[in-house]
């Protein structure tokens, strides 16, 4: 059977069909161009117009104005500076407790010495705040202890205002060699800032009948006491 032909018609139009799609407005009207614009070029976002839309605020109290739109920027605060290098990388007090360990246990195995350092930042005169000067200054201290550690020697910053050094194969006598050297650059460093804060330091090795971990408790007693 041959294939039918199907003819396609045209859509038929009509004069009243085309009044319905736009309808034509007084030529008296100062409106009909603008009329006539919208009708061809579409929508005013495809001519690139700026279509404002309104950002709803969240409710504030009567007599409450917006600061973040009326404050100047003078008047902002900035954030707190960033955290120095030094203070990212530097090992903290659960990396403290597990050298302690290990190396506690190396040194009663092999009847070898060993010894702490505790390295503490404390108000220089009564009634003094030290925590505004903390970020500034605890960076710098912290490169200058491990300018002058070992490799096989270990900085920590177990608190904010404490450090502690563990010293591997050193005496008490290089140890507190090794804290005379370092207290004089940290005190140098304080200086230079004008930072009201003072530098203690004491240390405490292993012994015929004293552990690593009986060291660190003498040397925190020090501390705690100086």
């Amino acid at each position: 059977m041959p294939p039918l032909n199907r003819i396609r018609r045209p859509l038929a139009t009509s004069e009243s069909t085309r009044a319905r799609r736009f309808a034509l407005p007084d030529l008296a009207d100062e409106r009909t161009g603008a009329s006539i614009e919208a009708f061809l070029d579409g929508p005013g976002v495809r001519r690139g117009r700026k279509i404002s839309r309104a950002i709803a605020e969240p409710p504030q109290a009567d007599g409450e104005a917006s600061t973040a739109l009326m404050a100047p920027a003078a008047a902002r605060v900035p954030g707190p500076p960033r955290q120095s290098p030094e203070l990212r990388t530097l090992p903290g007090r659960l990396e403290w407790n597990a050298a302690l360990a290990r190396e506690s246990v190396r040194a009663a195995r092999y009847a070898r010495p060993a010894a702490v350092a505790i390295v503490e930042l404390k108000p220089d005169r009564p009634g003094a705040d030290i925590d505004p000067w903390l970020r500034s200054i605890a960076g710098p201290i912290a490169r200058a202890l491990r300018q002058d550690c070992r490799a096989t020697d270990l900085v920590a910053r177990v608190a904010s205002t404490r450090f502690q050094m563990l010293l591997p194969e050193t005496s008490e006598e290089g140890a507190a060699t090794l804290a005379e050297r370092v207290a004089e650059q940290c005190r140098a460093l304080i200086q230079s800032t004008g930072a009201p804060v003072a530098v203690r330091v004491c240390v405490a090795g292993t012994g015929i009948d004293d552990t690593l971990d009986e060291a660190l408790a003498h040397a925190l007693r020090m501390i705690e006491a100086a």
